[in-house]
């Protein structure tokens, strides 16, 4: 079952009177279960083909399916409402709610999704952060965590609502390399156990190493695309 389709996407920007492609007529399928990064130097168009997954922005032309739901067209309002709803994020700065615990930060999340209350919400929570060994972190505060322990709130946060897929923007940037091997762990180990579809953006090798199909951009282009079954 294919989780994303994307045909013929390209995103085209206005930069001083002048047209960027971003993407340029990029095809490609994302199976249920996958754990893919699309990899690329700065400015390869990776960061951009992740936004138009997650309809954080929108193709200037081409058709994306996401869950068997054409995003492609979506008006602002249905897509935060498919954001808020079907997709996690996990972001290279974490963006946590500074002056919300752990916990909250992870509630905050699931109430947005508006699916689970009362005692089930809570006992849903505290699941999620023993699983992510985040229990005897709940009641602290980001700025009383480390990168790395910020990084799996931010990966609890993504999981709470039980996405159709997480799609991770650089996720070990800000991460020393014993860190980004604990978090990429982690997230491996979700995707196995949970069957969780990821998709990465990273230009880091730990995770270009890690993934089991990489998808190679270069100036709005797919250049290579690898899988270990060969695909």
């Amino acid at each position: 079952m294919h989780i994303v389709e994307a045909r013929d996407i390209t995103k085209v920007y206005l930069h001083q009177k002048q047209e960027v492609r971003a993407v340029n007529s990029v095809s490609f399928d994302i199976g249920e279960g996958e754990f893919t990064v699309i990899a690329g130097p700065s400015g390869s168009g990776k960061t951009t083909i992740l936004n138009i997954i997650g309809a954080m922005d929108s193709p200037t032309s081409g058709r994306v399916v996401v869950g068997e739901r054409d995003i492609t067209d979506l008006p602002r309002g249905e897509r935060a409402d498919f954001r808020r709803e079907r997709v996690g994020f996990i972001f290279q700065n974490y963006n946590l709610i500074p002056i919300l615990s752990v916990y909250e930060n992870v509630e905050f999340a699931l109430d947005l999704s508006g699916e689970v209350e009362g005692g089930k919400k809570r006992e849903k929570i505290l699941k999620l952060l023993d699983e992510l060994g985040l229990s005897e972190l709940s009641s602290r505060r980001p700025s009383e965590l480390s990168s790395g322990q910020q990084q799996r709130v931010a990966i609890a946060r993504a999981l709470i609502k039980d996405p159709i897929l997480i799609l991770a923007d650089e996720p070990t940037a800000n991460l020393d390399t014993a860190t980004g091997e604990e978090v990429v762990d982690l997230m491996e180990r979700i995707n196995r156990e949970r069957k969780t579809t990821f998709i990465f953006s990273s230009h880091d090798p730990l995770i270009i190493q890690r993934a089991r199909r990489v998808i190679r951009v270069r100036d709005g282009r797919i250049e290579e695309d690898d899988s270990e079954d060969g695909l």
